[in-house]
């Protein structure tokens, strides 16, 4: 790596253990190895790196190939997911989970849930980013099978969304406050219980042939 590099994943490691607001650039600095007026040749402030890496994590979802494939377009010609919206959301958990499987992003993850109440920017990008944008794309998700009649016409999209989505975040915060390193076999359980209970509640609502 080189030393921006270092710099934002020395930055990410003591973030997501102690707190953005108790790690000072010094530290930052004697993490890498560098002098701390060094690490003004690659960002101007803190801030700046804690900036770099939420859009780092942003990207990760706008511009991942296979999450913006055909294959997870929300349309009424999407045959997976008006023929099989299990198998929809079961591939699209699987890309999720090749992406939490990376240490780095995990530490995001926590990072963000240790931050959100303290940090205005933080907060924000949680209510955005990890709230809202699924939020509007469940929706959609309920909409559309709605509209074609594979799940009942009395149906609420907007609370089967909520529903739908409530409780992987709940089984991601208590994952990130059980664990300082989180195991491969905590997440690997996580998207198992957060896939029975999808097809579980998807199954409530179709409509029966």
């Amino acid at each position: 790596m080189n030393t921006k590099e270092r710099i934002f994943d020395a930055s990410l490691d003591l973030f997501s253990k102690r707190g953005y607001d108790s790690v000072s650039l010094r530290e930052i600095a004697d993490e890498v190895g560098i002098r701390k007026s060094s690490i003004y040749s690659h960002y101007p402030s803190k801030e700046a790196i804690l900036m770099d890496i939420f859009d780092y994590f942003t990207n990760l979802f706008e511009y991942d190939e296979l999450l913006n494939s055909r294959e997870y377009s929300l349309s009424g010609d999407n045959e997976i997911l008006l023929e099989n919206p299990e198998l929809f959301y079961h591939n699209g958990s699987e890309a999720i989970k090749e992406m939490f499987f990376k240490e780095r992003n995990l530490k995001i993850w926590k990072l963000i849930f240790i931050q959100m109440h303290h940090n205005e920017k933080i907060r924000t990008f949680f209510q955005n980013e990890i709230l809202e944008k699924p939020l509007m794309f469940w929706m959609n998700f309920f909409t559309i099978l709605k509209e074609n009649e594979v799940i009942r016409h009395d149906a609420n999209p907007e609370l089967l969304a909520k529903e739908y989505y409530s409780f992987p975040i709940y089984l991601l915060i208590e994952i990130c406050a059980q664990y300082e390193d989180i195991p491969q076999s905590s997440l690997d359980d996580f998207f198992n219980q957060a896939e029975e209970h999808a097809n579980f509640l998807l199954d409530c609502v179709k409509v029966k042939k």
